[in-house]
C-alpha cells in the first residue's frame, strides 16, 4: 500500500463506491476531536481511523491525505484559530494591535503552522474543486477586523471609500504569509504593520499625531 506522502492531496472524495454518510460523518467527528486533543503534525490517518472505527482503505477511498481530510473539517468551522474579536475601545490602531499581538501568540503555535503549511500543499495541487474549498474554508476570519473596522466607518473615522474587505485583507494576509514560510514576526514588526495600513485608512484629522 502506498504511504501517505506517497498519496497526492486533494479536497474532494475519490470515485469509487457511494460512502456510507454515517460513516464519512463519523471521520469528521473523530478528525475534530483528535485536533482539539492533540497537534495537527501529531494527527495520523490511522488515528483517524481508530477513533471513527472504520478503515485505513475506507478513509483512503474518499480521501487522499489527513490535510484533505482536515480541509473538509474546516468547512464546519470546528478547526478554525479562535482569536476572538477586535477590540473597541474608540482607538483603532490600538485596537487592531492589540489583536494582532493575541494572533502572534495564538495563531503562531507550531500545529496551526503545520496545518497551514498542509493546506498550502492541498490548494497548490491546482484542482478548482480544492481551491473552492479552501476559499470557504476559514482559518482566520478577517471578518473580526471587517466588523471593527466597519465600526470605524460608521462613525466617520476612515476616509471616503475604503475597501473594508480589502483593509482586512491587508492587515491579515501577511502574517498568514510569515505562517506560511515559519517565521514568526515581532513585536515592532507587527506595530510597524498596523501603522502603515491604519494610517492609509484614517482621515488626516484622525491620523496619529
Amino acid at each position: 500500500m502506498a504511504s501517505e506522502a506517497q498519496r497526492s492531496d486533494t479536497a474532494e472524495p475519490r470515485r469509487g463506491r457511494p460512502r456510507s454518510e454515517a460513516s464519512h460523518q463519523a471521520v469528521l467527528d473523530a478528525t475534530t476531536r483528535l485536533l482539539r486533543e492533540s497537534s495537527y503534525e501529531e494527527l495520523t490517518v490511522e488515528a483517524i481511523a481508530c477513533e471513527a472505527r472504520v478503515s485505513k482503505q475506507t478513509i483512503y477511498r474518499w480521501w487522499k491525505s489527513k490535510a484533505a481530510v482536515v480541509l473538509e473539517v474546516m468547512l464546519t468551522g470546528d478547526a478554525e484559530i479562535e482569536l476572538g474579536p477586535v477590540p473597541s475601545t474608540g482607538d483603532l490602531r490600538a485596537d487592531c494591535l492589540t489583536w494582532i499581538r493575541s494572533m502572534l501568540v495564538k495563531a503562531f503555535q507550531e500545529n496551526y503552522v503545520g496545518m497551514a503549511r498542509s493546506l498550502l500543499v492541498v490548494g497548490l495541487q491546482g484542482d478548482p474543486g480544492t481551491e473552492r474549498l479552501l476559499q470557504q474554508a476559514n482559518i482566520w476570519d478577517h471578518g473580526l477586523l471587517a466588523v471593527r473596522l466597519r465600526e470605524a466607518q460608521r462613525a466617520g473615522e476612515l476616509r471616503e471609500g475604503v475597501d473594508i474587505a480589502a483593509a482586512s485583507s491587508a492587515i491579515r494576509d501577511p502574517l498568514i504569509f510569515r505562517m506560511l514560510i515559519g517565521s514568526a514576526p515581532s513585536q515592532s514588526w507587527a506595530e510597524s504593520l498596523v501603522d502603515v495600513v491604519v494610517t492609509g485608512l484614517l482621515r488626516p484629522e484622525n491620523g496619529p499625531t
